[in-house]
């Protein structure tokens, strides 16, 4: 079994800075799905 370091996999998988134009996005797409989905399922609901 091959158990990595934190530094180790922080090499490998790189990642993206939170606060440049990509991390924000994302950021953004899940708040908005994180918000938007189970509110907008809550609002309109099942209509008999």
């Amino acid at each position: 079994m091959i158990i990595a370091t934190t530094q180790e996999v922080s090499q490998v998988m790189g990642g993206v800075e939170i606060l440049s134009p990509m991390g924000l996005t994302i950021l953004t797409i899940g708040i908005l799905f994180t918000v938007g989905v189970p509110l907008t399922m809550i609002l309109r609901g099942k209509k008999d």
